[in-house]
């Protein structure tokens, strides 16, 4: 019997054996899988306040009080004869804005003289005529005629003094003889000048506007107000405000008053609140803003 030998083949299998088994020892145990994580979702949301809220937040405009716009046109209709403004000029009240000139200025100012001269010469025959019924030399009726005489003779001359004083023409000038061709137009409020509706040598009418005026110094706000949110609203309540342009800037003011009518057409009601003064005359009209209103 031939003796067992090992062959070559037998060897490299025992071989490779091995090193199957020292690389399974070498590999390090597998790690525990764990499920990923759910991710947080990141959703952004319109803040919209609710009732409950401490602030309602509404929107507006910066608008000028009536009491401190001022449309001027002439008192008597004429010709513009000098004009030198442009819209953004700051005017003080009483400064000429513009001069006009027509026939009738000086006719009128003829008119107010010749008034004088007859009331003055009305009144001395009415104290002649008076003196002469106390002296039982004139009639009663010579006497009531002149005292009826003297006083429409007053009432014309107060009449034309009056529309000469409407004229802006110094009387006592006048009655010294000093006839003016002009009129001087003048600014009835502070202000800036913010149209110009007027040209030289234009006709002006009585009825027609030359020039708008607005004191800046007297804005306030005029926010729009949903119905439902009408019930939190009282009148001394906090309003923090800022322009659109300037979200930084953040401004002040308080309600003072709250109109009770509600806009059909937006179910909005209007109100109107105080800008602190310290603020007035950096803002302009007609700026929109958002703004807040502090509720209890």
């Amino acid at each position: 019997m031939t003796p067992y030998k090992s062959t070559p083949m037998k060897f490299l299998t025992s071989a490779l054996v091995t090193l199957l088994m020292i690389g399974c020892g070498a590999d390090p145990a597998p790690k525990e899988l764990k499920e990923p994580e759910p991710e947080t979702a990141v959703t952004t949301e319109i803040a919209e306040v609710e009732p409950n809220q401490n602030v309602l937040q509404v929107h507006g405009t910066l608008v000028v009080p009536p009491s401190h716009e001022a449309t001027v046109h002439p008192m008597f209709a004429g010709y513009v004869h000098s004009i030198e403004l442009l819209p953004g000029e700051k005017v003080k009240k009483g400064e000429v804005l513009f001069e006009l000139t027509h026939p009738n200025y000086i006719e009128r100012q003829r008119n107010y003289l010749s008034a004088q001269a007859l009331f003055k010469q009305q009144e001395k025959e009415w104290k002649r005529q008076a003196q002469l019924y106390a002296e039982k030399i004139s009639s009663d009726k010579e006497a009531a005629e002149a005292e009826n005489l003297w006083s429409q003779a007053k009432a014309s001359y107060w009449a034309a003094q009056a529309e000469i004083k409407l004229m802006g023409i110094d009387v006592q000038a006048l009655e010294k003889g000093v006839i003016r061709p002009t009129l001087y137009v003048r600014a009835p409020i502070d202000g800036y000048v913010t149209e110009v509706g007027a040209h030289q040598g234009m006709y002006l009418s009585e009825n027609q506007a030359a020039v708008t005026i607005t004191d800046l110094t007297q804005m306030h706000l005029e926010l729009e107000v949903f119905e439902h949110q009408a019930s939190q609203l009282a009148t001394g309540q906090s309003v923090s405000f800022y322009l659109q342009d300037r979200p930084e800037q953040v401004y002040s003011a308080q309600i003072h008053v709250i109109n009770k009518a509600i806009n059909p057409q937006t179910r909005t009601l209007v109100v109107h609140a105080d800008i602190d003064q310290s603020v007035q005359g950096t803002l302009t009209p007609g700026m929109f803003v958002v703004a807040q209103i502090a509720i209890d």
